[in-house]
């Protein structure tokens, strides 16, 4: 232990590591504790303790060296700060590094650390503290020189101005008889603390709350935590050494798995949320980070992923939007209830009107039929879930009520084992007065007069199309004789009709008109749910 003048430092400084030591001073001060892996801050304490040994064994040759004086050759030779003392604590020698640390930390060295000082004097300094590092050296340093003692060690710590340092001080005889006195070495432990203080506090952050998983370059588990066992049930010495894949849930596709470390092998960082399974096979919705760990020359050394259990929260999440789904259909089929039974009321009191007035009672009946089909459609989306209304009910249903209200027979076929087509939302009122307008018209131009109107349904072109024809006694009008005749009713067809998805067709057949409709995508498609 080397002491320097009170009046420019309080404190003992200790030696450090000469530039010959065993271990690279320069690249043991350049060498970042934090940058250091488990297994190479293992290996750094290692080391350490081997150079410990070193000196130990080097101090045990220095007693064996005969004649009260050691060679300073010899001292010098050795890669270590070194001082020898006589009986009475006087330093009688001290190698080249020790002078050396000397100069370069104190301003009159001469005074504690020269030939001839009074070692143990300057470790009384501090002799009302017995914790002190001074103290403590001063009594076990006078303990091996009495012989109460084979050997003595004091880890302590010496910080400068500029850093933190710690040192290892080693007091061993000379010789079997006390007079031949003993010898000090000093090892800069630094390193060593360094490290052992970065690997209690990363063991400390490893043991936090939130489950921890360390993989390798090749995604094998590394490492662990307490709280990833208790939330996944594997425990560190069953997963070590497997891959993630003893996670991974059948509820989600494997590619999820492969995109999350894909991903952060690329970018570095990747946030996700899957589906895990539980050793016991049940599944945990996790939400958590994975992050690459690089070494110095930018290169992967290894994967840390943490994460939360979100099961709970995910399922209550799932409740809610299943919840708000059942109240959002539960209003829209409210709201297209009433919305029917208004129109339904307004239908009734057009055709009290037209009862009322004869002269008015067929434009009634026609307003009738078009209010009648808007609240046909309403009835349906009421009566189904997302408001889907299925193409062979929409035709029944306003077949039946056309025929009630123009008291006309109106047939309708829809062949065994029909698939269902379900109508666009946003094209179902218009298919409503379209097949509405087709009906009337069948029945005003000769299915009334003759008692016959019929409509059937049937596969059309392509896997979604379908076919509709509608049949009824009379004759198709010839323009030729009414050249100014305004035809209302296909009029409005032409213009109420999806632009893509539906033709409209009108035959004559000896005796009977043919209207025929080609209704496919996007007007229909196939029922999900059928």
């Amino acid at each position: 232990m080397v002491f320097i003048d009170k009046t420019t430092r309080p404190k003992p400084v200790l030696p450090q590591l000469s530039e010959e030591g065993a271990l690279d001073d320069a690249a043991m001060s350049g060498t970042n504790p934090e940058d250091l892996t488990p297994g190479a801050m293992r290996a750094l304490i290692h080391e350490l303790r081997m150079r410990q040994i070193e000196l130990e064994r080097q101090n045990d040759a220095l007693r064996r060296t005969p004649g009260p004086a050691l060679d300073l050759e010899v001292l010098n030779s050795i890669n270590a700060e070194i001082v020898v003392l006589d009986q009475h604590g006087i330093i009688r020698q001290v190698n080249k590094p020790w002078q050396r640390f000397a100069l370069e930390n104190s301003a009159a060295p001469e005074i504690h650390t020269g030939i001839g000082s009074d070692y143990l004097k300057a470790c009384r300094t501090d002799i009302h503290n017995p914790l002190s590092s001074a103290t403590q050296a001063h009594d076990g340093i006078q303990k091996v020189i009495t012989g109460e003692l084979s050997s003595f060690t004091l880890e302590y710590p010496c910080h400068s101005t500029t850093r933190q340092r710690w040192f290892s001080m080693c007091a061993l005889p000379l010789g079997k008889n006390p007079k031949d006195g003993i010898t000090l070495t000093h090892t800069d432990i630094t390193a060593h603390k360094q490290a052992q203080e970065d690997l209690l506090i990363a063991a400390a952050a490893f043991e936090i709350a939130q489950p921890i998983v360390i993989l390798d370059m090749y995604g094998r588990v590394l490492r662990v935590n307490q709280a990833f066992t208790d939330i996944t049930g594997y425990s560190d010495q069953v997963i070590s050494g497997k891959t993630t894949i003893l996670l991974f849930s059948k509820r989600e596709p494997v590619s999820t798995y492969k995109n999350i470390w894909h991903d952060t092998s690329q970018t570095g960082v990747r946030r996700w949320q899957c589906w895990l399974r539980h050793q016991n096979g049940e599944d945990i919705f996790a939400q958590g980070t994975a992050t690459a760990v690089k070494n110095k020359e930018g290169t992967i050394t290894h994967y840390v992923s943490t994460f939360h259990d979100h099961t709970l929260v995910h399922q209550q999440e799932q409740q809610r939007v299943l919840h708000e789904a059942a109240h959002r259909e539960a209003l829209v089929r409210e709201v297209h209830h009433r919305i029917k039974n208004n129109l339904q009321g307004i239908r009734g009191l057009l055709q009290r009107f037209g009862r009322e007035k004869p002269e008015i009672a067929e434009q009634m009946h026609v307003v009738a039929g078009h209010l009648n089909g808007i609240s046909i459609i309403h009835g349906l989306q009421g009566r189904h879930d997302q408001s889907l209304v299925r193409l062979c009910e929409l035709t029944r249903e306003i077949a039946l009520a056309t025929s009630v209200l123009w008291q006309t027979d109106i047939h309708i076929t829809i062949p065994d084992n029909w698939v269902f087509r379900v109508v666009a939302e946003k094209e179902a009122v218009s298919m409503a007065l379209v097949l509405n307008e087709l009906l009337v018209n069948a029945i005003k131009h000769g299915g009334k007069a003759r008692g016959h109107v019929s409509v059937s349904l049937q596969q059309g072109h392509g896997i979604e199309g379908v076919e509709v024809n509608i049949l009824n006694a009379g004759f198709l009008r010839n323009n030729k004789n009414r050249p100014t005749g305004h035809h209302h009713g296909l009029q409005l067809i032409e213009s109420l009709r999806p632009r893509e998805g539906l033709t409209v067709t009108l035959t004559q057949r000896g005796d009977h008109v043919h209207t025929h409709l080609h209704i496919t995508a996007p007007v229909i498609t196939l029922d999900a749910n059928s």
